[in-house]
């Protein structure tokens, strides 16, 4: 191929996915804004600060909560005065602060003065469509190497409908993380390991979560090396997809050593602020029974879908989900349980095997209603400044 083909037949082989899924990211993100904007139309916001009138309904309704940390990081950076804003990892408000003086620069025409709250929360919604949108596409290429166009579409309706599926449009770094791990196992199953592996490390500046996706690219080069036997590039590509990711870590941890003396003090954040600990599995089950009950709900069908697809899905792609699932699920935070609803959300392959293995079209079409109306329930009281998850 010549090198002028090769570009077009890239562009060609990545405008098909995005011709495919752009309806359903366009439904999502619709469905998600008209709750917004008709929640709190008519029942308001228990927010003080961030106000509808002051910021418009879009923005205000998807910048509650996380969203307030990641403005006081993307404003201000790690400060000695915000010690707690280390639990928010620096890439998703590093790209917000660069897209909100970029927007600043476009109304006013410079750089100087000071960038409003309200265009780094513009930014921020921008950020997590855009991956979102990304996002979508890179796993429409994972699910059809193993299922086929229909069944995959269901997957990835199945996940742009989940109940949580909110954050991926709100100010939270779920469609970033969502985008650099599809990323990861899209370009480790196409043999490009140091792109595998620099996708990792930009998802684990997204959230801690992201270096532990390391095994799941372990094995995938295992199974390549099984079919053809070359020690060398088995070894380069490992040693490639696991130090990057901690490379791109140790950035973050050597920042925190210069600002507080403490390259760990996320988890100093973590502990103090939130009370967050490990802890054994029935404790957070308990909780979750006592004190969320959809989050409850969540972990016994999440647990169901990952015993029921070990040996359906591809190994690496059940591996990350079951630490991905796991580890927030053995953590506590002090008498609460995590928000466990909200990190299913990015557990791909979950909703790739739920999409294929649901037959009957009239069980896809209940459970794609019934997620809906909860859906609109969790985005509308999520749009209110309630807490969800």
């Amino acid at each position: 191929m010549s090198l002028t083909g090769r570009p077009i037949a890239w562009i060609r082989a990545h405008i098909r996915p995005l011709r495919l899924v752009w309806s359903i990211f366009i439904v999502h993100l619709l469905l998600v804004l008209v709750t917004v904007a008709v929640w709190q139309h008519y029942f308001g916001t228990l927010s003080k600060d961030i106000l509808p009138r002051t910021y418009g309904v879009f923005i205000a309704g998807l910048s509650h909560w996380d969203g307030t940390w990641f403005l006081s990081v993307a404003k201000h950076g790690y400060t000695q005065s915000t010690p707690n804003a280390t639990a928010f990892f620096p890439l998703y408000p590093l790209v917000m602060r660069l897209l909100a003086h970029l927007l600043s620069f476009g109304a006013h025409g410079h750089f100087s003065g000071p960038v409003g709250d309200r265009t780094y929360f513009l930014s921020g919604i921008i950020i997590s469509n855009a991956a979102f949108l990304c996002a979508l596409c890179l796993l429409y290429l994972i699910g059809t190497r193993r299922w086929s166009r229909t069944q995959t579409l269901r997957g990835l309706w199945l996940l742009a409908l989940f109940p949580s599926s909110y954050y991926f449009s709100a100010v939270y770094s779920e469609s970033l993380f969502l985008m650099f791990i599809a990323g990861g196992f899209l370009s480790a199953y196409q043999r490009r390991f140091a792109l595998a592996g620099l996708c990792l490390a930009l998802a684990a500046l997204t959230r801690s979560l992201g270096v532990f996706a390391v095994p799941s690219m372990l094995w995938i080069i295992w199974v390549q090396f099984r079919a053809h036997r070359q020690w060398s590039v088995a070894f380069r590509n490992a040693v490639t997809v696991s130090v990057l990711p901690v490379v791109g870590l140790c950035t973050y941890f050597v920042w925190l050593e210069h600002v507080y003396r403490n390259p760990l003090m996320f988890m100093t954040a973590e502990k103090s602020h939130w009370h967050r600990h490990f802890d054994w599995l029935g404790k957070s089950l308990k909780l979750d029974y006592h004190n969320d009950p959809l989050g409850f709900l969540t972990c016994l069908l999440f647990l169901a879908l990952l015993v029921l697809s070990i040996r359906a899905l591809p190994f690496e792609q059940w591996l990350f989900s079951a630490i991905a699932f796991l580890i927030p699920l053995s953590s506590v935070a002090g008498k609460y349980p995590m928000s466990m609803i909200r990190f299913a959300a990015v557990l791909f392959p979950v909703f790739l095997f739920l999409g294929a293995r649901i037959r009957r079209v009239e069980t896809y079409q209940a459970l794609v209603a019934v997620s809906i109306v909860v859906l609109v329930w969790l985005t509308g009281l999520f749009a209110s400044a309630h807490w969800v998850a």
